[in-house]
This record gives structure tokens, C-alpha cells and sequence, in this order.
């Protein structure tokens, strides 16, 4: 029995090594044929001559042949324009603030009312995110509340400002309401780049 069992294994042992054998063979053969097959050179095709083809057709079908090109973006090369001292910045308050609630060196955001323009370009556009500085505030005698605009925001990157300081009058409480417009003066020149 124990004879058996040895022929048994032995003989399956030589039926699959044969197995892949034949399998590791026959995947040769196809690449080998492929190989002999871009060897051999087709017999070159007999042309028909051109018949006459009308001008239109032939100026579609050059077009068609023609290879596309994508066009490249060309993005203009930003030059440095200097916004001067002076300038009017008008900028919408985001938020509502209070001399009440709001303390000294509070943020607070904003956007441009009006484009800023230096001869009669655009520099800063309407809509830009501004961002202020609550420079003072005191709730109590004479309410006090003073602003200043400290940065824009101009594709991304910000830009430091320096502007003057408002500060709204009130004899109790101040409060500026959300969506309220403030109009500032820059104190210090500054440099902006613009494209094109």
C-alpha cells in the first residue's frame, strides 16, 4: 500500500511538471509567430489615381488633416503701481460693531464699495476682501469707537494698508450696523500689483 501511495505521487508529480511544461511552451510559440510575422513585409497597396475633386472638398480636407493646437495661456506680466497717499477707500463692514461689545485691536472684515483707480486704471477692485483694526473703543463717559483699515486681500494675497482712523460720534453707546459704509483715506502710500 505504502508502494502505491510513492507511484501515486511520483506519477502525479510527472503528469503536472509535464503539464507546465506544455503551458510555459505554448505561451513562447504566439510571441515567436508575432516576432517572425513583423518581419515579413506586405506588398506595397497599387493607388488609384485622384479624380477630379472639387476645390471646396479638398480645402475640408486639408483642414481635417491639419494637427490641432491647443492655445497657451499667457498670463501678463504684473507691473507695480504705487496706490498714493490720500486716496479715498470706501469699504462696506461685514459685521456690526459697538463701542460696547468691541474692544481695542479687535479684527473685523469688510469688502470694497468702489474700485480704487490710479489714472483710470483699476487697481483694487470693488468687492475686494478688506480687513480693519478696532483701534479703540470705550463703553463708558463718552462712548468712543476708532477704525482703520489694516490689509487687502487681491487674489489671494494680502496687502498692508494704512489708512486713517475714523471714529464715529455718540454721546452713549456707537454702533456701526453691518453693511454700513465707511470711507477711509490711505495715510501711507502703498505699491499694488497689477496685471496687463
Amino acid at each position: 500500500m505504502l508502494n502505491s501511495q510513492a507511484r501515486r505521487k511520483v506519477w502525479l508529480a510527472v503528469v503536472a511538471s509535464g503539464f507546465l511544461t506544455l503551458a510555459g511552451c505554448s505561451n513562447q510559440a504566439p510571441k515567436q509567430s508575432e516576432a517572425t510575422e513583423a518581419k515579413k513585409v506586405e506588398p506595397a497597396k497599387q493607388v488609384e489615381p485622384i479624380t477630379k475633386v472639387e476645390p471646396a472638398r479638398q480645402a475640408r480636407k486639408a483642414e481635417a488633416a491639419k494637427p490641432l493646437s491647443t492655445p497657451k495661456k499667457v498670463t501678463p506680466a504684473a507691473v507695480l503701481v504705487t496706490v498714493p497717499k490720500g486716496t479715498s477707500i470706501s469699504a462696506t463692514v461685514s459685521q456690526a460693531l459697538a463701542s460696547n461689545k468691541n474692544h481695542a485691536g479687535d479684527s473685523f472684515a469688510a469688502s470694497l464699495s468702489t474700485p480704487v483707480k490710479v489714472r483710470g486704471k483699476i487697481v483694487i477692485p470693488k468687492g475686494a476682501h478688506v480687513t480693519g483694526r478696532v483701534l479703540a473703543a470705550k463703553k463708558k463717559g463718552p462712548a468712543e469707537l476708532t477704525v482703520a483699515l489694516a490689509s487687502v486681500e487681491i487674489q489671494g494675497k494680502s496687502y498692508s494698508l494704512k489708512t486713517n482712523s475714523i471714529d464715529p460720534s455718540g454721546k452713549k453707546d456707537i454702533t456701526v450696523p453691518a453693511e454700513t459704509r465707511l470711507k477711509f483715506k490711505l495715510a501711507k502710500s502703498v505699491n499694488i500689483p497689477v496685471r496687463g
